[in-house]
């Protein structure tokens, strides 16, 4: 009986120290909110990276274990992608001192931005390439994963060197199924068959075959008048919008005759298609 009061007071005080306490509330939204992982320590994922070979201009598959820890998955494969290859048949073409500064997903599109060290100016194209769809094919065979954009220093740029890069871009099936073939020589073979007046080359690019001689006659009829005194060419400013099955390219185009007239044609588009080993051309079209 003596020993309550003595325990009703300690209550007290209790209550009373407890309550003087402040409390902060924070939020989910909230920046000091703290990160929780969802995996529990040790748990390890796999991860597919995209890696070219030592020998080819073909992307392959390298299947990864990592422990998340803290990182995202989006997070978690760029890092991974950046250390390079364990198989030596194959390589990395990422650019040594390229980092990722941030990744962070909007719907279906990852966007992830590097410093400036990613892009080099001199460099194969095959390379540029190589480059890009090591990082988005890693990045979209994540499962909700459709596109990625690629910032540098968070910002977007028109493009690599050749290459598009002011859109997301979605995954490359044809990297991983044959080398890399230029687009770029693809134009410069077409409009070398047209001032050679090699019409059936250029059937032949178009159709993909050489049966139909009735086609072939009309097609050839029609670049006979229409190109006659062709003297010289020349190709710029070539951009490559994708590389897939589909893909599309824009140029400049000029047009030097015999007579002294010039064409210059600012804004062209070669549509290709991948069919049996090789690209043939769907649509050339002037937007001028």
């Amino acid at each position: 009986m003596g020993n309550k009061p003595r325990i009703i007071s300690i209550l007290i005080l209790i209550t009373f120290l407890v309550g003087c306490q402040n409390y902060t509330v924070v939020h989910e939204n909230d920046v000091n909110y703290p990160s929780i992982n969802p995996m529990p320590e040790g748990y390890q994922v796999s991860i597919s990276l995209f890696f070219p070979q030592k020998k080819s201009d073909i992307l392959v598959e390298e299947v990864r274990k990592v422990n998340l820890g803290n990182k995202t998955l989006e997070a978690a494969v760029i890092d991974e992608l950046l250390k390079g290859t364990r198989n030596e048949k194959l390589r990395k073409v990422i650019p040594n001192g390229a980092k990722m500064l941030s990744i962070h997903l909007q719907g279906s599109v990852a966007y992830v931005n590097f410093n400036k060290r990613l892009i080099k100016e001199k460099i194969s194209e095959n390379d540029e390439v190589l480059i890009i769809y090591s990082i988005v094919n890693s990045l979209t065979a994540i499962e909700n994963i459709d596109k990625v954009q690629i910032l540098i220093e968070g910002e977007k740029r028109e493009k690599y060197n050749r290459h598009k890069l002011n859109e997301p871009i979605g995954f490359s099936n044809l990297l991983l199924e044959a080398p890399y073939n230029n687009p770029g020589d693809i134009l410069e073979e077409y409009y070398s068959a047209l001032l050679d007046r090699d019409f059936r080359k250029m059937f032949m690019m178009e159709t993909g075959q050489d049966v139909n001689e009735t086609k072939y006659n009309i097609f050839a009829a029609y670049y006979e008048v229409k190109q006659l005194g062709l003297a010289h060419y020349e190709i710029n400013n070539i951009e490559i919008i994708k590389y897939d099955n589909e893909t599309i390219v824009l140029y400049n185009l000029n047009l030097y005759y015999t007579d002294g007239r010039i064409i210059k044609s600012n804004w062209m588009e070669m549509k290709l298609q991948y069919d049996d080993n090789r690209f043939l051309i769907t649509l050339i079209k002037n937007y001028e």
